[in-house]
């Protein structure tokens, strides 16, 4: 009876190395696959600390059976092969799933990708309804763990794995020029095309960092034209014009500005470093009560961008404050705070009679109503000079640093409007020429090229 209650015990403890080999087991950091087993963990439902802990309560059990209950010593045994058994074969289940899992991101082998290496998952979003809407198979691909969790949880239908690029991958877009791409580059032998995630005449917005993509995509000529401007020499064939997809919607003016507008203030982000500031925020408060004593209804949207500066948010706070108060004396439907920011951008556009914003992406995307727009130059006391600096405000009424003309360009802007005329030039040259009004098409048709 002991032998047999020995070898019983001896087949449970000879699960182990099944049990620690399920135990280390994990799934690909991978989600929003087809074919993915849903009840997957990350990790385990215990250790194998838990076999362990199994394995010995077996051998107590087995061991006191036999010197002081000799008639339950097989029932001991078995007692314990049946606890150790269990254990395994949930470790073994657990393996299985994992390579159940593997298998599926094996097998999805997408042609698209979009590698990111950014700290706000937000650029993806601007580009990616037109991929889905091409029907190509495409995977985001996050640099880190922890940027893999960040960003599944903000696109939860879309595929999503970690570290490198699929070997199935044909084409890799960058909504973002993050310095660490260069690691997705290097080990990927897929087009790399850069995207970026808007346009506009900001410092350093034009840099030598798109030399190391296969392909540099560009809303407009105005774009090439920066690049030329900061002496950078990219190879014409390394350019192509796209357009703005996100344009897609903005419907353009069909009447003059009424007489008690509506007006969008969208500025940008303020930096911590005043001296390459673009934003407007500094004076915002004073901004805002211009368009109020112009009688406008204001639709205040902050950038998501730059929540760590103090004195910005508390000029956003004091603006939020503003418009509230001036809703409740006027009745006017003031849009600011939290709705604001949640509004569908295009929606904000379209309803907006006028513009007043920074040097940002934001200016050349209004572009495409060509409805009045209105620019704050920052780092300027004359127009002029500022628009020398910054040719996306070439039809745009601009507001010196000091606002020592706001009234003028505000009675200009919303009452004559005599640039009105110039708009749907640089709107052409922004936005990609005349095939701006169909503003998705040469992107989607970009995604289908590489999926090839």
């Amino acid at each position: 009876m002991i032998i047999v209650s020995v070898v019983i015990l001896v087949l449970g403890l000879a699960t182990a190395p099944l049990a620690r080999a399920g135990a280390a087991a994990r799934p690909p950091l991978a989600a929003n696959i087809p074919g993915q087993p849903v009840w997957l963990r990350p990790t385990p439902p215990f250790g194998f600390r838990v076999w362990v802990y199994a394995a010995a309560i077996s051998i107590v059990l087995t061991v006191v059976a036999i010197a002081v209950a000799p008639v339950f010593q097989v029932a001991a045994a078995f007692f314990g092969l049946g606890l150790l058994g269990v254990i395994t074969a949930i470790f073994r289940r657990y393996a299985s799933g994992c390579a159940e899992s593997q298998a599926a991101v094996d097998a999805f082998q997408p042609r698209i990708a979009m590698p990111y290496a950014g700290k706000v998952g937000i650029h993806i979003g601007m580009w990616s309804p037109w991929i889905d809407r091409t029907g190509v198979r495409w995977v985001i691909v996050a640099h880190s763990p922890a940027l893999f969790h960040q960003l599944a949880a903000m696109y939860p239908q879309t595929p999503i794995v970690q570290g490198r690029i699929p070997a199935s991958v044909t084409g890799a877009l960058y909504s973002h020029g993050a310095k660490a791409n260069s690691d997705f580059i290097e080990a990927s032998d897929a087009r790399h095309v850069f995207l970026g995630h808007g346009d506009s005449d900001k410092p350093l917005s034009a840099s030598d960092r798109v030399l190391q993509y296969d392909l540099v995509t560009v809303a407009g000529q105005a774009a090439i034209d920066r690049f030329g401007a900061a002496g950078i020499q990219v190879p014409e064939w390394k350019l192509r014009i796209i357009g703005r997809p996100q344009t897609e919607g903005i419907r353009q003016a069909t009447r003059p500005v009424p007489q008690n507008a509506t007006v969008l203030y969208a500025p940008t982000w303020r930096h911590a470093d005043d001296s390459l500031n673009v934003s407007s925020l500094a004076v915002a408060d004073r901004i805002v009560q211009a368009l109020l004593d112009n009688g406008c209804t204001v639709m205040f949207r902050r950038h998501f961008a730059g929540q760590n500066h103090v004195e910005a948010e508390a000029m956003i706070a004091r603006v939020n404050d503003m418009l509230l108060a001036d809703a409740d004396r006027t009745g006017l439907p003031h849009w600011f705070g939290v709705e604001a920011m949640e509004r569908p951008l295009i929606d904000a556009f379209n309803d907006a009679d006028a513009m007043v914003s920074d040097v940002s992406g934001i200016v050349v995307d209004f572009m495409a109503s060509t409805k009045p727009l209105i620019m704050y130059s920052a780092q300027f006391t004359d127009p002029d000079a500022f628009r020398a600096a910054h040719p996306s405000a070439e039809a745009a009424y601009v507001i010196d640093r000091d606002l020592t003309r706001i009234d003028a360009v505000l009675d200009a802007a919303l009452g004559a409007d005599p640039l009105a005329a110039a708009r749907a030039e640089r709107a052409d040259h922004y936005l990609g020429g005349p095939e701006r009004k169909d503003p998705a098409r040469r992107f989607m048709q970009l995604v289908e090229e590489l999926s090839h």
